[in-house]
């Protein structure tokens, strides 16, 4: 005896499977969306326990050690300095331990961007006499750019021959936003390191280049810092301000796109610092060589 089988049957029994399967997959994504938001309100939490918990502590523990007596900053243009250094700038300056020279590699273009970088270096408390401005036709101010290591070496390498500097502090191989004048302050500094030419009583630090997202997530940002980074400067965002003023010195730069740079990216909350070291030179060249 044969079974005859409908197509109304057929048709219910095909919509009572698809609704099975779409009031499955509504409670899995349910499931997962809370998940996910409990996740992301308990790291919140996280940060926020963390960035309390350091306004109320000494911060010297986690800063460079020593703290060193003369530091050198090496930027490649006018507005470097505040854009990526400012929380390291901060608690230098508020040192009496400490003192901080800034080598600029370039003017910026034209007068305007030397006076400007006089004017934030006032507002952030470096003294005149401890900027120089290199200007020099062999490094121009251009992204596309990469300078001679050579050029740039010896002019890190007379600052710290004649101020007796015992930090050295630049950007690292990937300069922060890829910016080939950046990262050739690196090779520089590289350079002198893997020729033994540092002094043994200078010490040479990178500032952590980190991913677009991490970049600009501001305090979000401060547990990875946390376990990213051998040395590290946090300010409150009381201390803000000392930072955004300094960067209104640089009117001819401070333009739409840098004043959401200056509200949105971490660099203005936190710096994070590594110790440059020959084994890690060494196996970084031979990637880069290796790359290309």
């Amino acid at each position: 005896m044969s079974t005859v089988v409908s197509l109304d049957s057929i048709n219910e029994y095909a919509t009572e499977v698809v609704k099975d399967v779409i009031t499955w997959w509504w409670w899995y994504i349910t499931e997962i969306s809370w998940q996910l938001l409990i996740a992301v309100t308990a790291y919140i939490c996280v940060c926020l326990f963390l960035y309390a918990l350091f306004k109320r502590v000494d911060q010297k523990a986690w800063q460079l050690p020593g703290p060193p007596s003369r530091l050198l900053l090496v930027t490649a243009h006018p507005d470097d300095e505040v854009m990526f250094f400012g929380p390291m700038i901060y608690w230098i300056t508020q040192s009496s331990a400490s003192q901080i020279y800034l080598l600029c590699l370039t003017m910026g273009g034209d007068k305007q961007r030397k006076d400007e970088l006089w004017a934030c270096a006032k507002r952030l408390g470096i003294p005149e006499a401890n900027i120089t401005i290199v200007m020099c036709t062999e490094l121009p101010d251009d992204p596309k750019v990469q300078w001679p290591e050579k050029v740039v070496a010896e002019s890190v390498l007379q600052h710290i021959e004649t101020y007796k500097i015992d930090a050295v502090v630049t950007f690292d191989k990937h300069g922060v936003s890829r910016h080939r004048n950046h990262i050739s302050l690196f090779y520089a500094i590289a350079s002198l390191c893997i020729e033994k030419k540092v002094p043994p009583y200078c010490k040479l630090y990178t500032l952590e280049s980190v991913n677009m997202f991490r970049k600009y997530t501001q305090l979000l940002d401060l547990p990875i810092s946390m376990l990213s980074a051998s040395y590290w400067y946090l300010i409150t965002y009381q201390q803000r301000p000392y930072i955004r003023d300094a960067m209104k010195a640089h009117v001819s730069q401070y333009v739409w796109f840098r004043k959401l740079y200056m509200m949105f990216s971490r660099y203005t909350l936190i710096n994070t610092l590594q110790e440059v070291n020959m084994l890690d030179l060494e196996l970084d060249l031979q990637f880069d060589d290796f790359d290309d």
